[in-house]
């Protein structure tokens, strides 16, 4: 082999085995990499992808009780989000957000009539029902939010398409059957506990189904059953107040007096049905709002549902009616004997009025 050859190759085998060669640029005072531009086919193979340590904000029940949240916030039954009530909004619980909704002027608006009592809190529902979502509450959501009034409640495991397609409700709750059975964390005289259907054995149940904590026509229904609840004892029955409001939203309406919205420690119990389970075994729950129409069932001493009712949202329950209803199933259950239409205790005479008092 000529030494020319052997001289041509030597320069090869020393370009190839050099990673990375530099050669001087014209003015001789800066080297150029020549190879900077080429990368490693390997490369991007050993680079690790970034994971994000960024956790999902959790809602806060401390913050209803700010100033800037305490009239409209509420929860929601995923706690990575929250409920504006005057909106009728879902929104991303994180404060940032919340703060940016609180001063967004749609709210201010809302909350302005809200504040003004021009329209109690069901009616302003279905005032605002068809308006657009506006950027700061759609962003968060991820997709089109459906507009559900205060407890638009769907269990934490749903995602967000589940909101918006929600199954048909098939009621369990046939009058002359036994009614469906719960067992559901309460507020009972301020406090935290497990109410269970079975433990009514024995004595009348009113169950009185509402549409969600802080609403004007709640408000009112609960206060005017709790303060009459002498009455209805003195029958041997009792109230439980159900809706698909979490116990510590409850826990807060009942701190809350009753010249603010809430109701100041009432003397029936409120169970909490943030699942929706209750309110769908008695076929009241409404899906489209997120929460339980007004709604009441008696159930007699046998657990068996004796009569049932359902109102439009709007309209509030007489507590005057709950009680003639009392009397004329428990006279039935004495007498056997069939009452006529608008029948009263007072249209009976002293010995016809059953022998027992139940």
């Amino acid at each position: 082999m000529s030494s020319e050859l052997i001289g041509e190759l030597g320069q090869v085998g020393l370009t190839i085995g050099q990673p990375r060669q530099r050669q001087m640029d014209d003015d001789g005072d800066k080297d150029v990499d020549l190879l900077s531009d080429v990368s490693s086919p390997h490369q991007s193979e050993r680079k690790k992808p970034r994971y994000s340590n960024h956790k999902p904000k959790k809602f806060r029940s401390a913050w209803m009780m700010f100033d800037i949240f305490k009239d409209w916030l509420r929860p929601h039954a995923s706690p990575e989000f929250a409920t504006c009530i005057v909106c009728c909004r879902v929104i991303k619980a994180g404060k940032s957000e919340l703060e940016k909704h609180a001063t967004g002027k749609r709210h201010l608006r809302m909350l302005k009539i809200h504040k003004g009592g021009g329209q109690n809190s069901e009616s302003k529902e279905a005032s605002v029902e068809n308006v657009e979502n506006d950027s700061n509450s759609d962003s968060n959501f991820g997709g089109k939010v459906d507009h559900h009034c205060k407890g638009d409640s769907v269990d934490s495991s749903q995602n967000s398409a589940d909101l918006l397609c929600e199954e048909p409700v098939i009621s369990k709750a046939v009058v002359t059957r036994p009614a469906p059975h719960w067992k559901a964390t309460a507020i009972v005289n301020g406090h935290v506990t497990k109410l269970d259907l079975n433990g009514y054995k024995g004595r009348y149940v009113i169950l009185v189904f509402y549409c969600n904590d802080f609403s004007k026509v709640c408000s009112s229904e609960i206060t005017a059953l709790s303060d009459r609840l002498g009455e209805f004892r003195s029958l041997k029955t009792e109230i439980v107040a159900c809706s698909t409001d979490s116990h510590l939203a409850h826990l807060v309406w009942v701190k809350t007096p009753r010249g603010e919205g809430g109701v100041a420690n009432p003397k029936i119990p409120l169970l909490a049905d943030p699942n929706h389970s209750i309110a769908k075994d008695y076929g009241v729950y409404l899906s489209e709002k997120g929460h339980a129409l007004r709604s009441h069932f008696v159930i007699d001493r046998r657990g068996i549902l004796r009569h049932m009712a359902v109102n439009d949202s709007l309209v509030g329950r007489g507590t005057d009616e709950l009680l003639r209803l009392l009397y004329a199933f428990q006279c039935v259950d004495d007498t056997d004997e069939p009452l006529v239409a608008d029948w009263t205790p007072n249209t009976m005479e002293d010995e016809e009025m059953p022998k027992k008092v139940p």
